[in-house]
């Protein structure tokens, strides 16, 4: 068993030999292998462990499944259905720009990328935003400056659209329902926080402390950390009753910064983490 995983009992109800598979580079499983969390808070530990689990027989997220399983990502990602952040983070953390000029559906994944999501709520723009400064960021890595300059300039301005419909608070003006309250806090967080000043963080931080409690604690947990408070997402995630893909994605993009984005990659991001939340070993070489 790789040094800091906890033996499979502590995570499931049954025995798979994949288990220790899961953790190992070189192993004959996948093609790649996810970090080990050592050192970390229990309850952290039990959630990052259990979430690592469920994704073995299930979709895990974009970074995840770029860590675990390269190859086997490489080939779903070229269909016509490929997800721009599964693209995005299989990409950046593999250093694979080859992707891109492989054709699916009659286009190449490039030109897929380029195809921004539609519009229309809060949740929507602001992914819209998210995704657009991401295409921008990728655009100059490959040399076209113009283009990423007019979807930057676009993207800044739809940003500032989005923001004219906020309404303080935490709250938006054209958000009507619980449920649509959640998803433009979970985006305008996750996908645009460099727009947001110092209070409209911390009215967004602590709408979620107020209002979001229930909801599932990945998406909002590594929305708390895109807006700098990875305290507060460390709560709701050590002891979370059922992880999954989200959490694992939070624990590993969130409260430990693997940056999987175009943006980050161009800027060379590194990787700060809070005291006291052990650390991830046997992480690909181009995140160490």
């Amino acid at each position: 068993m790789p040094e800091g995983v906890p033996s499979i009992d502590r995570v499931a109800d049954q025995g798979d030999d994949r288990w220790p598979a899961a953790f190992t580079p070189g192993n004959a499983e996948w093609s790649g292998h996810l970090p080990t969390l050592a050192g970390a808070p229990e309850a952290l530990a039990l959630t990052y462990y259990r979430a690592a689990w469920r994704v073995l027989d299930a979709t895990p997220g974009p970074r995840a499944a770029a860590l675990l399983d390269p190859v086997g990502t490489r080939l779903r990602l070229v269909t016509d259905q490929a997800d721009f952040r599964a693209v995005e983070a299989y990409v950046v953390l593999t250093g694979d720009l080859d992707l891109l000029a492989e054709k699916a559906g009659g286009a190449t994944v490039l030109d897929r990328l380029r195809g921004l999501p539609d519009g229309g709520t809060v949740a929507l723009d602001a992914a819209r935003v998210g995704r657009a400064r991401s295409l921008a960021a990728l655009l100059r890595r490959l040399g076209e400056r113009d283009e990423a300059a007019s979807i930057e300039v676009a993207a800044a301005e739809e940003a500032r659209g989005v923001l004219a419909r906020y309404a303080g608070g935490g709250r938006w003006r054209t958000v009507e329902t619980p449920d649509d309250s959640a998803a433009a806090f979970r985006a305008v967080a996750g996908e645009m926080p460099e727009f947001l000043d110092l209070l409209q963080r911390g009215e967004l931080v602590e709408f979620a402390d107020r209002h979001l409690q229930a909801e599932p604690p990945g998406a909002v947990a590594y929305a708390l950390c895109r807006l700098g408070r990875p305290d507060r997402a460390l709560a709701l995630l050590a002891g979370a009753a059922n992880p999954g893909a989200a959490e694992l994605e939070a624990i590993l993009g969130g409260l430990f910064a693997i940056r999987a984005d175009f943006p980050g990659w161009e800027a060379g991001s590194r990787r700060v983490t809070l005291p006291g939340l052990g650390r991830l070993d046997n992480l690909p070489a181009t995140l160490t």
